[in-house]
This record gives C-alpha cells, sequence and structure tokens, in this order.
C-alpha cells in the first residue's frame, strides 16, 4: 500500500476515535449523579506511527481533554432574616398626686400617730394602775395574814385577881372525905370565868359541885394576844380539899 492510499484510512481512524471521546465525554456530562471514580485516569495519546509506511514524522493529532465536570447549580441557602427589633414598653409616668389629697394623708397621719401614743400612754397608765393595786392586795392579804396570826397567838396569859378558897362541906368534913377536883375554866374577854367544867373528879360529888361554885367566883386580867387584844383563854384548875 502506498503512502498516499494509507492516508485516508489514518484519517477515518482519527475521527472515529475523535467521535468516540466526544460520545464518551457527552455520555458522562449527561449522567452527573454517577459516583465520581477514586481516581481520574490521565488520557493517553495514541501513537499512530504504526499506520504509516514511510518512516515521515507522523502528524501529532491533539486529543481533546474532557470538559471538567459541571456540578448541577445548587440552590443557595435561605439565611432567615433576623427578627424585627421590638422596643421595650413604656412605662406610664405616675400620675403626680394631688396636693390636696396629700395635705389631708400627711394629717391623717400625725393624727394617726397622736391617736396612738395616747392609746400607749393610756395603756401604761392602766397597767401601772392594776400593778399598784395588785401591790396593795398583797400587801393586805399579807398584813391579813399576819393579823390572823397575831390574833391566834396569845402574847400573856391570865392573871389571877380574885380566887375565893372553896367551902369545905361540913357532912364531907364529917365523913372524912378529902382529895382534888380538876376543873378546866374558860375566862372571858372581860376577866370573869364563863364555863366550869369538870375534868378529874375528887372521886365525891360534895367536893367537886363546892370546886365548881368556888370556881365561878373568880376574876383574872384576861388573856391576850399578838395585837394586844384581850381574847378568851382556857386553862386547867386544880381545887384540893384536904382536912386540917
Amino acid at each position: 500500500m502506498s503512502p498516499r492510499s494509507s492516508q485516508p484510512l489514518t484519517w477515518i481512524c482519527v475521527a472515529l476515535l475523535t467521535l468516540g471521546l466526544h460520545a464518551a465525554a457527552l455520555l458522562w456530562i449527561t449522567f452527573p449523579k454517577h459516583p465520581e471514580p477514586k481516581e481520574l485516569v490521565p488520557p493517553t495519546r495514541l501513537d499512530l506511527s504504526i499506520l504509516q509506511p514511510s518512516p515521515a514524522t507522523p502528524k501529532t493529532v491533539s486529543i481533546p481533554e474532557p470538559a471538567p465536570e459541571q456540578l448541577p447549580d445548587r440552590e443557595p441557602e435561605q439565611i432567615p432574616p433576623p427578627p424585627p427589633k421590638i422596643d421595650p414598653p413604656v412605662k406610664p409616668e405616675p400620675p403626680k398626686p394631688d396636693p390636696t389629697i396629700l395635705k389631708r394623708e400627711q394629717e391623717k397621719a400625725v393624727r394617726d400617730r397622736e391617736i396612738a401614743k395616747k392609746r400607749m400612754t393610756e395603756k401604761r397608765i392602766r397597767e401601772k394602775a392594776a400593778q399598784a393595786v395588785k401591790v396593795k392586795r398583797d400587801a393586805q392579804a399579807t398584813a391579813a395574814r399576819k393579823r390572823a396570826a397575831e390574833a391566834q397567838h396569845i402574847a400573856t396569859k391570865p392573871t389571877v385577881i380574885i380566887r375565893r378558897k372553896p367551902t369545905y362541906p361540913r357532912s364531907a368534913q364529917r365523913a372524912g372525905f378529902q382529895g382534888t377536883t380538876t376543873l378546866t375554866i374558860t375566862i372571858g374577854t372581860t376577866g370573869r370565868v364563863t364555863s366550869v367544867h369538870i375534868t378529874k373528879s375528887s372521886g365525891h360529888a360534895a367536893l367537886d359541885n363546892a370546886a365548881v361554885s368556888a370556881a365561878r367566883t373568880w376574876k383574872f386580867k384576861p388573856a391576850k394576844n399578838g395585837l394586844g387584844q384581850a381574847v378568851p383563854y382556857s386553862m386547867s384548875a386544880p381545887v384540893p380539899f384536904k382536912l386540917q
């Protein structure tokens, strides 16, 4: 084959190869969802010198590089708008008090303080008076108890003013009766004997009766208690009967 007849064949092969590369590139762009290869294989240049019979300088065929992958357009991220600025609520200014009302309130406060002070003073006076009454009652009760104790206490006993001897009955003398009659006598506030009781008999009725009759005529200086008052007093009084 002559060099002239082989030259069209070479161009046909180059055209077919170029068409195949373009088809592959188009297919690769059309289906971008396929996973990308981990490692891109660099394009290789084909040496077509073997197709030429003559050692003439081969023509260099430039193989177009595949177009870069076009990534699908991404929608821009929508940034939410900033929240609207809310002004803080404006506090309304408190209304100014009426001078007349303010003056009345001040006067009322002064009156209330005076009333409270007066009540406190009255309360203290009442408490002081109650305390004084209590102290007085306690003192009176103490004095009453003391007087009662003094009234029960005998400071001085009765002393004899008149004590006549009993009349010895003649019948008892003739019979030879003798003995001692023990009497319990009560001396009143006037010093006279108000009551007589036989505590122990002499053994002879005539002697006992004579002792009682004699005791009723006795007179004493009355007993006195711690208050200096004359009080009744009971005492034992033996009356002996003895023959001469």
